[in-house]
């Protein structure tokens, strides 16, 4: 495992052996971890995590690095930085509050540089300034905008971030949650600095329900899959998540573990081909998008050999869905453990 992460430009914004244990005890362990996340969302991720003083007019919350950000009076102008962030934002009915919206250069197609063509078009970004922030962010941009609050995804630069917040005083929020129940709390810390708290709880409710419902589709299944996840491909291996990320969580709750689910390295190191073989996972999840399909991962060590492969079991899904936490990742649950459980339509298990 080596070499450099790939850049946001080269895929859809990524900001970032056999199974031996008996599968009646695996799924015992699965569902009792899905139910608890999914009771736990029930009680902690809400909007009192976040702290506030009314008499002040301001809002107090810890983001996702730790910080304590406070919010003044409530923001109506707001640059976003991240599809993740977009997604929350524009659940809230917030979209129309957003007056600038991360990109690349007009050269590299500028707002299609880091959102898909959907998401331009349903989200109507298209009209949007766009603030190029590769290498470095372009605070000259950001300013002239005159934002009263900047919120980033995941692999932006938090010393820019809090640069940008203690120089010009503008309060900066990062959102970059570890696993599916953080996102419940970035809806509940941006409900709150935003004003719209009881929108994000309905939101919040409507996740511990799609949750729920999935949970309760796992006791249908029969076996529990052992799953190698990538969403990036090259010529040294392949990308993915490790412990303690959203992506290994991603993996948890369809129903399935990951082969890198112990292995820390994966979060930022690459998986040589080497140890899929290894590993031998029932299934392989490959990320497409942005110029990437299934096909550039079979030019990747080893492709062709992996049991998986030649058994057809590997499954192409936009990385935007992969790598972008959101609550558009909770909704498309769902439709993971359908793919990875072709048990519950009367298939054959993976």
């Amino acid at each position: 495992m080596n070499a450099t992460p790939p850049t946001s430009e080269e895929i859809d914004r990524p900001r970032r052996g056999a199974r031996t244990w008996l599968p009646t005890v695996v799924l015992a362990i699965l569902l009792v971890a899905v139910v608890a996340i999914a009771a736990l969302d029930l009680t902690v991720f809400r909007p009192a995590a976040a702290s506030s003083s009314s008499t002040q007019g301001s809002v107090t919350v810890v983001d996702d690095s730790g910080r304590s950000v406070t919010v003044s009076g409530v923001p109506t102008r707001i640059i976003v930085l991240g599809p993740s962030v977009m997604d929350i934002l524009f659940r809230l009915g917030l979209r129309a509050d957003v007056v600038g919206v991360d990109g690349g250069p007009a050269s590299a197609g500028g707002v299609l540089d880091d959102y898909s063509p959907g998401q331009v078009a349903n989200w109507s970004l298209s009209s949007l300034p766009v603030i190029t922030w590769d290498p470095t962010l372009d605070v000259e941009a950001v300013i002239a905008l005159n934002p009263d609050l900047v919120v980033a995804g995941s692999g932006f630069s938090l010393s820019q971030l809090e640069s940008l917040q203690s120089t010009y005083g503008i309060p900066c929020l990062y959102l970059n949650p570890p696993t599916l129940a953080g996102i419940e709390y970035d809806v509940s810390i941006v409900g709150a600095v935003t004003r719209t708290n009881a929108t994000a709880v309905a939101l919040n409710e409507q996740m511990e329900a799609s949750m729920l419902s999935d949970a309760n589709e796992l006791v249908n299944i029969t076996a529990v899959p052992s799953v190698f996840l990538t969403y990036y491909p090259d010529a040294g291996g392949y990308w993915t998540f490790g412990p303690g990320s959203f992506g290994n969580d991603l993996i948890l709750d369809a129903g399935a573990t990951s082969i890198t689910e112990n292995d820390t390295l994966a979060n930022s190191e690459e998986v040589s081909g080497s140890y899929i073989l290894a590993a031998n996972p029932a299934a392989i999840i490959v990320g497409t998008g942005f110029g990437l399909e299934e096909q550039n991962y079979s030019l990747s060590p080893d492709w062709s050999s992996f049991g998986a492969v030649q058994a057809g079991h590997v499954i192409a899904l936009n990385a935007i869905y992969l790598t972008e936490p959101d609550p558009s990742m909770i909704f498309g649950l769902a439709n993971l453990i359908t793919l990875l459980h072709p048990e519950l339509s009367g298939g054959t298990p993976l």
